[in-house]
């Protein structure tokens, strides 16, 4: 059987940042990646269902009322990330759920994070976007704003020189955006780490105090191979399923593996503008329309972005008005709703907080992963305090607010976390501060399932963040 320093499982920013800064530090590294190497040809502008299918790795709540979903490829979430990359504001750090549980360990803070921050910052070559980056419905966005005496700020982003064609979630074929196919993968290839794609992991088991880790290859042929170290970075949904999966060989597991599903907070919503403002077309210019506001953070513990809305999702989504629009969504007349309102006078936007993780990730009787984010009162509560937010935004501007889902919450997104989160309570964490699955040896998790909790803003740059923190302390 092969035989590794480290085996890393995924390829997204929790895998392949160890994966660099391990080979950096001479030890052998596999990264085994399920989906497959891409070019800029695996990228087209597309939004049709077919083509993203190709892009992403979508799941659906067992109730069919959530949809998420993350980037199928090597590089994982960053080839179809909208690409804002922000720190979390440090009260992130200070957060206390319903039970007032501090939900990050108290070793680290906004303080402890910022240098990995800005080692993730240099690497991706993260900068400010320019007013010429800002998109029309981020403009109007920030017209709307102003109209009720807010601010707004540009966003960060690794992107440089942008064509502003309008596709970032699809790949950008043209190079502009940065993902992990542009830096830390080719300079952990280039120091000898292995990246084997379209490997779908299924179980692992103790060998020693090592891992011996069971996958299907390209051509779905078993194969095995020995680490003596194991990173799980598969994602908040698949590192779970990974260990669930593995019960038979780890009857020891934390029993809180698979809980604590967070989906940061993630809200959308449509605001329909009225004639007397400019214009949205929202199908323009960067998918994160360049700009953010925290004018909100003090009082609520939210932001709210801007950006596009593929045609095709929008008239998918389940949306309706509070005031005098369409009342059955997915019907004809609000299909006949999209196409006559889409391009000039909606705005979508999405708003992200800090929310409890009442969710769960769970394996049926197949192996298959299923996971449930009930609509439980805390959710709720949150979703109607936060349209409360949007409803002041659009009456200050004499707009209307359309809002997702109701009391159904049908609503989903890229942002799962916290299902193998990091944390002080040895009961209510699976691993501690630096990743460690309590009650195994020699087992890590570093992806978005060990961020304990909401992150405030889009979580890529946290999560890039705390796998350069857990990889500094597993290479020291």
């Amino acid at each position: 059987m092969e035989g590794f320093d480290v085996v890393i499982v995924g390829s997204g920013f929790g895998g392949s940042i160890p994966a660099l800064r391990l080979t950096q530090a001479g030890r052998k590294v596999l990264v085994l990646e399920q989906g497959p190497r891409t070019t800029p040809a695996s990228f087209p502008q597309d939004w049709s269902f077919r083509a993203q299918a190709r892009l992403f790795t979508t799941y659906t709540s067992k109730d069919y009322h959530v949809i998420l979903r993350y980037g199928r490829g090597l590089g994982g979430g960053s080839l179809t990330y909208a690409a804002a990359m922000l720190r979390a504001p440090s009260e992130v750090f200070e957060y206390k759920d319903g039970n007032d549980y501090r939900v990050w360990p108290a070793g680290v803070t906004r303080a402890v994070m910022d240098p990995f921050y800005a080692k993730v910052e240099e690497t991706m070559t993260v900068e400010r976007a320019t007013w010429s980056d800002v998109p029309r419905c981020g403009g109007v966005f920030g017209m709307m704003l102003d109209k009720m005496g807010k601010t707004a700020d540009r966003t960060m982003y690794p992107i440089h020189d942008c064509r502003q064609c309008g596709f970032c979630m699809c790949g950008c074929p043209f190079g502009k955006k940065q993902h992990l196919g542009h830096n830390y993968i080719p300079q952990a290839e280039a120091l000898g780490a292995e990246f084997r794609t379209e490997c779908k992991v299924d179980h692992v088991e103790k060998d020693g105090d090592g891992w011996i880790v069971r996958y299907a290859d390209v051509h779905g042929h078993a194969r095995a191979v020995h680490g003596d170290k194991l990173i799980l970075a598969a994602g908040a949904l698949e590192t779970p399923a990974v260990l669930l999966r593995s019960k038979a060989w780890m009857t020891d597991l934390h029993p809180q593996v698979g809980r604590n599903l967070n989906n940061n907070g993630d809200v959308a919503f449509l605001f329909r503008v009225p004639p007397t403002m400019p214009k949205t077309y929202p199908y323009m210019g960067r998918n994160n329309a360049g700009i953010i506001t925290y004018a909100f953070w003090a009082e609520h513990r939210i932001t709210i972005h801007p950006g596009a809305g593929p045609p095709a999702l929008v008239a998918a989504m389940d949306v309706y008005s509070e005031q005098d629009g369409p009342k059955v969504p997915l019907g004809v007349a609000f299909k006949h709703f999209v196409r006559d309102q889409y391009a000039q006078h909606l705005l979508p936007a999405l708003a992200i907080g800090l929310v409890d993780g009442e969710g769960t990730v769970t394996v049926n009787d197949a192996g298959l992963l299923e996971f449930d984010l009930p609509l439980t009162d805390r959710l709720k509560a949150y979703i109607d305090r936060v349209a409360g937010v949007g409803r002041s935004i659009a009456e200050a501007s004499g707009a209307e607010l359309l809002r997702t889902g109701g009391d159904t919450f049908e609503h989903g997104d890229a942002h799962p976390l916290g299902t193998c989160r990091i944390g002080d309570d040895d009961g209510r964490a699976p691993c501690d501060m630096n990743g460690a699955l309590r009650g195994q040896t020699n087992l890590y998790v570093t992806d978005g399932a060990s961020v304990p909790g909401g992150t405030g803003v889009n979580p890529s740059l946290t999560i890039g963040a705390n796998a350069e923190r857990i990889a500094a302390f597993l290479t020291a």
